[in-house]
Parts: C-alpha cells; structure tokens; sequence
C-alpha cells in the first residue's frame, strides 16, 4: 500500500497538481481513503456475487468503526491483505445469509463483545498508542460495543433477525482478528516472566483474562 500511495502522489507532483512539501499530507490522506473506500468495494461486490449487496454492507459498517478504534491483525503484504481480506469477507457475508439468529449465536456475539471491551486497544507495529490515545481509543470501543448489543436488541424485538446476524458476524470477525495478537502477547509475557514474575503488564493482562473467564462461565451457566 505504501507503494501505491507513493506512486499516486509522486505521479501528483510531476503533474503539479500538489507541492513537494505537501507530499506527506497527502500520502496520509490517500492512505486513508483507500482504508475507507477498499473494503466497501470489495464487500460489496462480494456481496453482488453471493446475491445479497445489503448482507455485505449490514457487515461491513460495525467492523470498519470497531476495527479502527480496537485494532487487531494486520497482514504486512498488501497482496495477502486484499486476498486475505476478500476470503473472511466471502465466509462472513455467507454465515450471516444463512446462520439461525438463536441463543448459541447471542452467546458467541457476548464472549466477542467482552472480548473486544477487555483487550481493546491492540496496538498496530506501524504505529504505537500512546496511554492517552489507548484511553480513548478504549473509550470509543466501549461505547461502540455497548450501540451495537443495544441495536442488536432493539432489532431483535422487531423481527429483523438478518441485520442482528450481520452486526454479530461484524462483532466476531474484529474479536477474531485480535485473537493472533493476544496469543502473540501472552507468548511474550511468558518469556518475559523468567526474568520478571510480577511486572505490572503481567498483573494487568491477568486480570483480563480472569474477567473474560468469569464473563464466559456465567454466560455458559445462563
């Protein structure tokens, strides 16, 4: 991506349509849009494909707001991004055409919902959070989760069971996409302990695997 985008603005500055010095603004703006406009293009004519345009958007819009202030996996190789990409989204518009909206599924979207309330946000490698920019983000998350489980309920009272398994397959695969960089962490955390058994990091990262824990047996039990 970052190829494209220096292409793109480097093709702009030759063709005088932007200053050199504006070079940097507009790369991140480029960069920005493409994050935007790519994944509504590619849902969407996944989506054309499958017979259900609505399906794809219904399922894309909680997962690119939760996506972008939770964080997750982020494949390095542009190629494996878009294919990547393309083949969760062909599973996830196919699971919400045709998954029953029952307790089972209400339960997935709960452990999901916890799950990105307690470890969001996940840090990218391209760019680190400070601890105000986490608070916020966090914030954001929350609030985005709690809009959601209230939209999924009001939903349900109406009968509309297709875009209640929409907006849970949304919630599940921004979860999902985080799963690879939790395990990631807890490997490092272990490695971490022989040198440093009580490290504030560990304390904190155990308490919310106890409050995940606890949330999940009392979902269970219910």
């Amino acid at each position: 991506m970052e190829k494209c985008t220096d292409t793109v603005v480097n093709w702009m500055i030759q063709c005088d349509v932007i200053n050199e010095k504006e070079k940097e603004i507009y790369k991140y703006a480029l960069h920005s849009f493409f994050l935007l406009v790519a994944p509504l293009i590619l849902v969407a004519g996944i989506g054309f494909c499958l017979g259900s345009v609505k399906h794809g958007i219904a399922l894309i819009m909680p997962f690119m707001v939760l996506r972008k202030f939770s964080g997750g996996y982020h494949a390095k190789n542009l190629y494996v991004c878009i294919t990547g990409s393309g083949f969760l989204l062909f599973l996830c518009i196919l699971i919400s055409m045709y998954m029953r909206c029952d307790w089972k599924w209400i339960m997935l979207t709960s452990i999901a919902s916890v799950s990105l309330i307690v470890f969001s946000p996940i840090d990218s490698e391209n760019r680190k959070l400070n601890i105000d920019e986490k608070k916020i983000y966090k914030k954001i998350t929350v609030l985005c989760v709690i809009f959601l489980g209230l939209l999924d309920i009001a939903l349900f009272l109406l009968g509309k069971s297709v875009y209640i398994n929409c907006f849970s397959v949304g919630i599940l695969l921004t979860a999902g996409l985080q799963v690879p960089c939790i395990v990631k962490k807890i490997c490092k955390l272990t490695k971490k302990d022989r040198k440093m058994l009580f490290g504030a990091e560990r304390v904190e990262n155990l308490k919310k695997m106890k409050i995940m824990r606890s949330v999940i047996d009392f979902i269970i039990e219910k």
